[in-house]
């Protein structure tokens, strides 16, 4: 019998509502069995990819009578053929993510990347999942099965975020690293230091992935809604400060999104997907903005 338990982050709400969705995108992918993704390889499937010139070998049916007629020239119509993708899913389980208490930022990633697993398992794709975690990261190596999902959820659920943050360049997994293309999606708060952490993401694009940022932030964070002096511990160093809550509001929400901007422009700088995950909205909700604005991505990089 499967454990309710890894269901709690990904709900039957969630699955209906997520379940008409497809994520497709820009990407030529790498992948062994039939989806619905441009492959790297050309094939006899619908989609015109070019004109080559005929050569010994080359099947006679596949000849374009129109070019033949108009140049001379004898073509051959080429089609990309379709695939499935490699998407790898990774969750910042640092103790910075373990907050608040109520409805923690790594809970609510983790319901996100279990949506987004949902909908590229439901396609046919193979999820992969990479937990950052100091003293205990965890792998779930790439798989295209649909009981997979089960797998995915368990290992998001049974995790307990804590001790520093420990991302760098582990962002991008060994298996989406040079001769596989795919997806590669990233939940963090970015508390750390995180230029290596878009460096690695945009280096994937430059492999010909498609990366995306998954920039995780309290309500509290964003809104600063305390007042009064107020006892401020970190909860990655365990350092706190007697504060005025009152007169640091300003400074603090200035410097919150000063710290946003610049994520978000250098996620744009080198072709990563940016998206502002809004806590005060449900995680299948967000899930399906992000399905959107990837997919939208296909037109549009910025999201």
């Amino acid at each position: 019998m499967i454990d309710a338990g890894r269901w709690e982050i990904l709900t039957d709400e969630a699955r209906e509502a997520l379940a008409r969705l497809t994520l497709r995108p820009r990407v030529r992918a790498d992948g062994r069995v039939g989806g619905v993704h441009p492959s790297s390889h050309t094939g006899q499937s619908l989609e015109f990819a070019d004109l080559k010139g005929y050569a010994f070998g080359d099947d006679p049916r596949g000849i374009d009578w129109k070019v033949l007629a108009r140049t001379d020239k004898v073509y051959v119509r080429r089609y990309m053929d379709e695939t499935n993708l490699a998407a790898w899913l990774v969750v910042d389980a640092s103790a910075s993510m373990n907050q608040p208490l109520a409805g923690t930022k790594y809970r609510h990633a983790a319901s996100i990347l279990a949506g987004l697993a949902y909908v590229l398992l439901r396609q046919g794709d193979e999820v992969g999942v990479l937990v950052a975690h100091a003293r205990h990261p965890r792998t779930c190596p790439p798989r295209g099965v649909p009981s997979h999902l089960a797998e995915v959820c368990g290992l998001l659920a049974d995790v307990r975020p804590s001790g520093p943050t420990v991302l760098g360049d582990v962002v991008v997994p060994q298996g989406a690293g040079p001769g596989r293309r795919g997806l590669v999606v990233l939940a963090s708060d970015m508390l750390t230091d995180w230029q290596a952490s878009v460096d690695a993401l945009g280096a994937a694009v430059g492999r010909g992935s498609v990366a995306v940022l998954l920039h995780v932030l309290s309500i509290e964070e964003r809104t600063f809604p305390f007042t009064g002096t107020t006892v401020f511990r970190s909860a990655e160093t365990g350092e706190s400060a007697l504060l005025d809550a009152r007169g640091l509001r300003k400074r603090f929400l200035a410097a919150v999104e000063a710290f946003a901007g610049r994520v978000r422009t250098a996620c744009h700088d080198v072709g990563v997907h940016y998206h502002p995950v809004d806590m005060a909205r449900a995680p299948h909700v967000e899930a399906a903005a992000v399905v959107r604005a990837v997919d939208g991505g296909r037109r549009r990089r910025s999201v």
